[in-house]
C-alpha cells in the first residue's frame, strides 16, 4: 500500500466536491471542497481515522466497505474507484458495477434513439440497460442475471442472435477480438473470467481467439435477416462517457431499415 499516494489522492478528490450537493453550508468556508471531518462523517468513520489515512500514516488500511462507501462520498468513477483500490492492494467485489448508478441523463439519450436499437453497457460490456427497440429485435433481458446479459456471452450463447445474423462468423470474429483487448486491460477481472470460462471449449469461440486479433469497440457494419420484417442494415456505434459506460446504438442506415424498426416497435 502507497500510503502517501493514496493521501494525495483522497485529499484531492475532496477538493473537488461542492458543499452545496451534500446539503452543507458554502459560506465563511477556508478550504476548497468538503473539509476532512465532512467526508468523515458522510461515510460514517472517525475523523481522526480518516485524517491518518488521508495524511499517508502507516498501518491505516481501510476495509472493502469503508472503500466503497469513501468512492460514494467523493464521487469516485468505477476507474478511479479501481485505481484506489489498486493502491490499497485490495480486491473491487466482483459484482460492484451492477450497483453503480446509471446517470440518468445517459438513459434518457439512449431511449431517445428509438427506433434505433440502443442499450448501455458497463466497462465489462454487460447490458445494464435496453431500450424498447433492442428488446423487440433481440429480445427482452429483463431478469437475465448479469453474465447472460454480457455481450460476448451473448455473441456465443444467444441462438436467436446467431439466426439473426447471416454472417454471424464475422461478427463473432470481432467481437472476439474486442473481448481479448478488453481483457489485456484487466486480466485478473473475475467477471471477464467467468464470461472467458463459459465460451472457452466452443469452437467458434477457440478459432478466432487463436488468432490473437485484437480490436477496440469501433463501429461495426451490420445485416440482420428478421423474420417479420426481412433485411436490416444497420452501423452499431459505441459511445464511451464519463461515468464508465458505454453507449451502442445500431443506427438504421437507411429509410427502409428505420420504416421496420418502427413496425417492429409497433408504430405505424
Amino acid at each position: 500500500m502507497n500510503e502517501k499516494v493514496v493521501g494525495h489522492f483522497l485529499a484531492y478528490k475532496r477538493s473537488l466536491l461542492t458543499p452545496a450537493t451534500y446539503g452543507l453550508p458554502t459560506t465563511h468556508r477556508r478550504v476548497t471542497g468538503l473539509r476532512r471531518d465532512e467526508v468523515a462523517d458522510l461515510a460514517h468513520i472517525s475523523s481522526d481515522w480518516y485524517t491518518r489515512l488521508e495524511q499517508g500514516r502507516p498501518g491505516v488500511k481501510p476495509s472493502v466497505d469503508v472503500l466503497q462507501t469513501l468512492s460514494q462520498v467523493l464521487q469516485l468513477t468505477l476507474t478511479e474507484e479501481q485505481y484506489l483500490f489498486n493502491l490499497i492492494g485490495a480486491k473491487l467485489p466482483v459484482d460492484h458495477q451492477q450497483t453503480i448508478q446509471v446517470p440518468e441523463s445517459l438513459v434518457q439519450l439512449m431511449q431517445q434513439q428509438l427506433p434505433n436499437p440502443a442499450v448501455i453497457l458497463d466497462q465489462h460490456l454487460t447490458i445494464i440497460n435496453w431500450n424498447t427497440s433492442y428488446a423487440a429485435l433481440y429480445g427482452d433481458l429483463t431478469g437475465r442475471g448479469a453474465l447472460t446479459r454480457n455481450l460476448i456471452w451473448q455473441t456465443f450463447k444467444s441462438p436467436l442472435l446467431q439466426t439473426l445474423m447471416p454472417d454471424w462468423g464475422t461478427y463473432a470474429q470481432q467481437r472476439t477480438a474486442q473481448f481479448r483487448q478488453l481483457y489485456s486491460t484487466m486480466p485478473t477481472d473475475d467477471t471477464l473470467y467467468q464470461v472467458f470460462m463459459a465460451i472457452r471449449d466452443l469452437d467458434q469461440f477457440q478459432q478466432p481467439w487463436q488468432n490473437l486479433k485484437t480490436q477496440a469497440l469501433t463501429p461495426l457494419p451490420l445485416l440482420l435477416n428478421h423474420p417479420q420484417v426481412g433485411a436490416l442494415y444497420l452501423t452499431e456505434l459505441p459511445l464511451k462517457t464519463s461515468s464508465d459506460h458505454y453507449l451502442l446504438v445500431q443506427l438504421a442506415n437507411d429509410q427502409a431499415t428505420a420504416t421496420k424498426l418502427n413496425l417492429l416497435n409497433g408504430v405505424d
